[in-house]
């Protein structure tokens, strides 16, 4: 028993080192996120509608794309579909890329912060234990991986700045060029760098570099980046103000209906890490004896700051309701944690009981992605991601499809974005984003206009009805349609039978549909 005792301590402790040392935080993420890459575009043909869209807006380069959205994640896109083509591995490089990267820069930050490199090492990888974080994007989510991968390269890059005498200007034009990037990302990085810079005045250090004339160079930066998209923006303020509707009460008060919203987004964001932290870092949320590092306290006002002003647009717009994935701004919550533990003294035990539980979730990441296409078809209901729409593509060049427009319905599978993906020779046009219309290609050429046929309702009128209307189209309502199937990519046995159906309608080309 004691052999055995001392071997799985001995595994513990590599599992620590292997984590924290060589290869570390840049070696380990970056084997996994290679192999959430490798499963994820290679297993599942089809996307969600959040990979999808990008590249739908990807087929041509504008200021922006929709107001709800800045452009930078398209036009990373756009790049990588220079490489790849348009297709799933480019929504895919980008995502993957941006993951890791947003990993290496809490590292960066966390050397800066701990005096224990194991510590700094556990604190980078630690979002890995929200769920979030570990599952939920590799499937969907978009602008906020961008957003969430400044958020962390903002924090590094003031830190530098912190610990520099008396701060190098290039720190200064890197700090504005994540600004202007973060303001290219999300406009929810505003929120994140207003709460951020006020929780950065408490320290005296901060304080000096941001009071400081090379703040400048950090402006200038940051507004020659962002400036083009905001004036674009500018032209669209009744849009924008159309898509926020009339979300204050009614009678003009505040109301309580949203705080339990944004109470269960922001306690759902930090699950199951936050349950986790509370077992293995008890003395963390305890009194210290001894003081922590002055960046606990910067940390921790910037995690009331952001919580404050959560609640006080919950109070104005009841009904604006706070998503989970928005507490991405409590991205730095186990910094907190962890650099409390360090000041209340840390045993080896813990450090290697922590370790172990995310090694467990950093392995279950490509293990659930492995096992969700092997076993999703048992139990899904539309099933986004088996879709096999290469195959649909090639029934539909049978039909005669050579190339031109596709005009597809959105709901209630993505269509748009992976028929793109599925026919790169054709222009796409979503009728979810009637904005962004694509130019024509030289010379057009024939009108498709596709929709789930085997959807609950019959979604042919809507598909047809906007072709007409956006494209000028001309599909009367005599005009026959066609149905294609294939069966669903899987484990044939797994998949029981299930097919997916799409009804098509191949015209000539006329209008705006050619």
């Amino acid at each position: 028993m004691a052999g055995t005792g001392n071997r799985f301590g001995r595994l513990l402790t590599r599992n620590l080192a292997i984590l924290t040392e060589r290869p570390g935080v840049p070696g380990v993420t970056i084997t996994v996120m290679a192999a959430l890459l490798l499963i994820r575009a290679i297993l599942f043909p089809g996307t969600g509608g959040d990979d999808g869209e990008q590249l739908i807006f990807s087929q041509f380069l504008a200021w922006g794309y929709q107001v709800r959205n800045p452009p930078l994640y398209t036009w990373l896109v756009m790049a990588v579909s220079q490489v790849t083509g348009p297709n799933l591995w480019a929504v895919n490089v980008v995502k993957f890329s941006l993951l890791y990267a947003m990993y290496l820069f809490l590292w960066r930050a966390a050397l800066h912060l701990f005096a224990s490199r194991t510590l700094a090492g556990l604190a980078a990888l630690s979002p890995v234990l929200f769920y979030f974080v570990a599952w939920e994007v590799v499937t969907g989510f978009s602008h906020t991986v961008l957003t969430a991968c400044l958020y962390a390269a903002v924090l590094w890059i003031l830190l530098r700045l912190r610990g520099e005498a008396p701060g190098r200007l290039a720190d200064y034009a890197l700090l504005g060029l994540a600004i202007g990037l973060g303001g290219l990302a999300k406009y929810a990085f505003w929120i994140f760098l207003a709460s951020l810079l006020a929780a950065a005045m408490t320290d005296s250090g901060l304080r000096r570099r941001l009071i400081s004339p090379r703040v400048i160079a950090t402006l200038a930066v940051a507004a020659a980046v962002a400036a083009p998209h905001y004036l674009w923006l500018l032209e669209r303020l009744d849009v924008l103000a159309g898509q926020a509707g009339a979300t204050v009460s009614a009678d003009g008060g505040i109301s309580l209906a949203g705080l339990g919203h944004g109470a269960r987004a922001a306690a759902g964001f930090l699950s199951p890490f936050w349950l986790i932290a509370l077992a293995c870092f008890p003395a963390a949320f305890r009194p210290l004896t001894v003081p922590a590092p002055p960046m606990t306290r910067v940390l921790g006002w910037y995690m009331v700051l952001v919580l404050a002003v959560t609640a006080a647009g919950t109070l104005v717009q009841p009904e604006f309701r706070i998503r989970t994935h928005y507490m991405f701004v409590l991205l730095f919550a186990p910094f907190w944690v962890l650099l409390r533990a360090e000041a209340a003294g840390l045993s080896e035990g813990r450090r290697r009981a922590y370790a172990a539980l995310v090694s467990l979730a950093l392995v279950s990441a490509p293990v659930g992605m492995a096992a969700k296409y092997l076993f999703e078809p048992l139990v899904c209901g539309r099933c986004q991601h088996h879709i096999p729409y290469r195959v649909l593509a090639d029934e539909i060049r049978a039909l005669g499809f050579k190339g031109g427009t596709v005009v597809a319905y959105w709901h209630p599978d993505p269509l748009p974005g992976n028929l793109r993906a599925a026919l790169p020779e054709a222009r796409v046009i979503s009728l979810k984003h009637p904005d962004a219309i694509p130019p024509m290609r030289h010379g057009g050429g024939q009108c498709l206009v596709v929709w789930s046929a085997d959807a609950v309702r019959d979604n042919r009128p809507a598909a047809v009805g906007g072709a007409n209307d956006l494209l000028n189209a001309g599909i009367g309502p005599q005009v026959p349609h066609r149905l294609i199937s294939s069966p669903l990519a899987g484990v044939p046995s797994l998949v029981g039978g299930k097919t997916a159906v799409l009804g098509v309608i191949l015209t000539p080309g006329r209008g705006d549909c050619r």
